[in-house]
């Protein structure tokens, strides 16, 4: 096990020395005591802050995850009582096209948990190895990075409370204060089941929509089963590990916390009760700053007074002749006449001014409505019949 995590085990040893005398500069006592636990604790956030690209991609796969639960569903239900072979490889390739269509896998929000596994181990074993290192035993290595005999001495005599970093509750009876080290490893672990109940049960009820809290979703049900039996994991794994490892442990929930927190506020899911609670708080800022209370996302009007929502770009000499009507679209200019009618506008009979292009501002807004319809009519066409190629294609596969 020390052979593979290793290189992992360097890099935690390298970490925690660095964020060691960064702490000393300011002030803490050097050698063993408070540095070295809140190194640990330093440790934990510089990995936790490399890994927030990882965190904001599980939170948009897990809310891409709740967006495709009815389409999921639906493939259930399609295939429910079929147990066929050419039924189930079916459903399975309709589940991970869906996937694609999301641009999400069913193991994407796995992955920071993944990640942390190996440094969560390392730490582990690093922590376990000090003694062999401070006794010079540790095999034929004196020590692992910067963390010689004289460091790891200091390390493993550091204590939490009286609790020494590398004890744990299996192996309190070998230290010197046993008792201090069963109420800080007992006090951390309820910690521990306490901020992870707290973070499951706010996605269930600020961050999930209304549409995955129905009892018999499958995705609810399973946020259910973790909100009550993650908890219970640290009952059996927190008393085999040391002192320092739940140090890291609560100080990564607590930094879980106050992410999940940020991200809930300031991005929530579409239909969740953190997204309407956004809608209000933007809707009281637009009435603070003396802007109607909706914003029309349709025409992009307040108040009646029609906005295209983008900033009014300064014009540069040709464009300025050309908005003026005196050259034409391809840069050339225009006769007298079309220049004459241009600077002095006509009008039609409802009073409507006539540009040099012959038209009214309501018909060149209608041809371009007609424009953009056809438009979209095409990528319509072009839509379906890529679908039905992909589908006769993958009926060709299967048969």
């Amino acid at each position: 096990m020390d052979t593979i995590l290793l290189p992992i085990m360097w890099v935690i040893a390298w970490i925690m020395t660095g964020v060691h005398k960064l702490l000393t500069l300011f002030g803490l006592p050097d050698g063993a005591g408070i540095g070295w636990v809140l190194s640990i604790v330093g440790m934990t956030v510089v990995v936790r802050a490399l890994m927030i690209p990882l965190f904001n991609k599980q939170m948009k796969s897990t809310r891409m995850g709740q967006q495709l639960q009815p389409e999921m569903q639906k493939i259930k239900k399609k295939y429910k009582g079929r147990k066929d072979p050419i039924s189930q490889r079916r459903m399975q390739e309709e589940t991970m096209a869906l996937y694609r269509e999301y641009g999400t896998s069913p193991f994407a929000s796995c992955l920071p948990v993944v990640i942390q596994m190996p440094i969560f181990f390392s730490l582990f074993q690093l922590l376990r190895a000090l003694e062999p290192i401070s006794t010079g035993k540790y095999g034929l290595a004196k020590s692992i990075g910067p963390i010689d005999q004289h460091i790891a001495k200091e390390i493993s005599t550091s204590t939490v409370f009286g609790a020494p970093l590398s004890s744990s509750i299996g192996s309190a009876h070998l230290y010197e204060q046993p008792k201090a080290v069963y109420i800080v490893a007992v006090v951390m672990i309820l910690l521990l089941i306490v901020t992870l109940f707290f973070t499951q049960k706010q996605i269930m009820t600020k961050n999930l929509p209304e549409s995955a809290l129905d009892p018999s979703n499958p995705m609810y049900k399973t946020q259910k089963y973790m909100l009550y039996g993650m908890p219970l994991i640290y009952v059996f794994t927190g008393t085999t590990f040391q002192v320092g490892v739940l140090v890291y442990w609560v100080t990564g929930n607590f930094w879980n916390i106050g992410q999940q927190t940020w991200m809930i506020y300031r991005h929530p899911a579409p239909g969740s009760a953190a997204y309407k609670a956004k809608l209000e708080r933007d809707r009281k800022k637009r009435i603070a700053k003396g802007l109607p209370p909706e914003e029309d996302s349709r025409s992009g009007s307040f108040n009646g007074e029609l906005q295209t929502g983008q900033r009014q770009q300064p014009l540069g000499k040709s464009r300025s002749k050309k908005a003026s009507g005196k050259i034409d679209a391809f840069g050339r200019p225009l006769p007298e006449s079309l220049q004459e009618s241009a600077e002095n506008p006509q009008a039609d009979d409802d009073g409507a001014e006539i540009g040099a292009d012959g038209l009214t501002d309501a018909q060149r807004a209608q041809k371009r409505y007609e424009r953009r319809a056809a438009e979209r009519k095409r990528a319509q066409a072009k839509k379906q019949a890529r679908q039905k190629k992909q589908a006769q294609s993958k009926r060709h596969r299967n048969f």
